[in-house]
């Protein structure tokens, strides 16, 4: 991994990656904490993170497209300084007094837009500049940063939200997007593989669909995609209600919760990229769901903040093995020219996430944070069992050899 970091460029997106991330989780906790302290509601807090990542099912497709068809440094320059934007704008009105709940709302969902275009764009641009040869190691650093940034932002969010308020929390996340941006500037990066420009963005995404469902591995992997984010990702609107509610925690100490599973991911990550095999890709994928789902009913089942603590950092561990492999099969089974566009369909996949969320908060007010969480965790462990029995070459050793001699080169 030092050779990849050694690349200025790889080195330049992979820290717009750490920077972007780490403002995501900071942001999700401490404006989970700061809406539930203003309204008392489980299910507005479930509310507020759905309006952040509804993006990701709304928008995927045509981010998707676009960065086939355009630029991706382009596309992710014009991200961030809308960003910085967005997060200057909150922090004034945060600072006097005057922000809102649904001034939050628009700028979370705005944001969202953002971390909806990461797959498409940002870590499609990191892979090709890692290459087929270093990929999983590309993956893997991007995974283990990412959850890094969840270990490590919470526990942030959580302190800034005690000592400097919201408005802290906007205020930081001005600098570090406007950081990210002139990192942006400095890519000699360009796109490779590009769709051609004549065809319209419907012609785009047809063609993308139908690569897509031409490949069964493709569509299986999706499958898992959508089940664990439904079911076992939405937890985690719920981890400050249960850390409130359930466990009698502050914010810094919910965030250390947070962060714990964020902590078990960056190891799990470190250990997969590295030491795993093409030919058990598919098979580690699985794996690690069922891991990170059943770790998941027994944090809803726990009542103890020490057992939680373990149990968050065996759900990290299960998460890491899912995140490497989610994005290392789909890139390597899709050709160069649909890249972002089978990414784009991994995004909205990934969105299926608020579904699941907005069920959980219902579930929450009407049966209490903890039992939801438990219902959610026991569906999600049968719906993916049934995804198991349906595309059974997800579990077999399933060589993706073929399809890189069919490329016949790194991107």
């Amino acid at each position: 991994m030092t050779a990849l970091l050694a690349d200025a460029d790889f080195r330049r997106v992979w820290l717009v990656g750490g920077l972007t991330g780490a403002l995501r989780w900071l942001e999700l906790l401490a404006v989970g904490v700061y809406v539930l302290e203003q309204t008392g509601s489980p299910a507005m807090v479930a509310l507020m993170t759905v309006v952040r990542l509804a993006p990701m099912f709304l928008c995927g497709l045509p981010l998707g497209a676009m960065a086939d068809r355009y630029d991706r440094r382009t596309l992710l320059l014009l991200c961030l300084l809308v960003l910085t934007l967005i997060s200057a704008v909150l922090g004034a009105l945060a600072a006097t007094g005057a922000i809102t709940l649904w001034q939050i709302a628009i700028g979370a969902f705005l944001n969202g837009i953002f971390f909806a275009s990461d797959y498409p764009i940002r870590r499609i641009m990191s892979a090709e500049i890692a290459g087929v040869d270093r990929l999983s190691r590309s993956m893997a650093l991007e995974s283990a940063t990412n959850n890094a940034t969840r270990m490590l932002g919470p526990a942030l969010g959580g302190f800034l939200l005690e000592t400097l308020g919201l408005e802290g929390v906007y205020l930081l996340g001005t600098v570090l997007y406007l950081v990210s941006t002139v990192l942006v500037l400095r890519l000699a990066y360009r796109s490779t593989g590009l769709a051609g420009k004549a065809r319209n963005i419907l012609s785009t995404l047809r063609e993308g669909w139908q690569f897509v469902r031409s490949r069964r591995v493709i569509i299986g992997a999706l499958m898992v995609t959508v089940v664990v984010n439904f079911w076992g990702f939405a937890y985690i609107t719920m981890v400050p209600v249960i850390g409130e509610r359930v466990l009698g925690l502050s914010a810094f100490p919910i965030g250390v919760l947070m962060s714990i599973e964020g902590l078990g991911a960056l190891v799990g990550a470190l250990l997969v990229g590295p030491f795993s095999k093409p030919h058990a890709y598919t098979r580690i994928y699985l794996t690690s769901s069922f891991v990170y789902l059943a770790s998941v009913l027994g944090f809803a089942l726990s009542g103890r903040f020490p057992l939680s603590l373990v149990l968050n950092l065996i759900c990290g561990i299960g998460l890491a093995g899912f995140s490497v492999m989610q994005a290392t099969i789909l890139f390597l089974v899709a050709r160069p020219e649909v890249r972002s566009r089978v990414m784009g369909v991994l995004t909205v996949a990934i969105g299926a996430g608020p579904l699941g969320m907005l069920h959980l908060g219902w579930l929450a007010d009407w049966l209490g944070a903890p039992a939801a969480v438990q219902i959610m965790a026991a569906e999600g462990l049968i719906a993916l069992a049934l995804t198991t029995l349906i595309w059974p070459e997800l579990w077999r050793a399933t060589s993706l050899a073929p399809t890189l001699a069919d490329e016949g080169s790194a991107p």
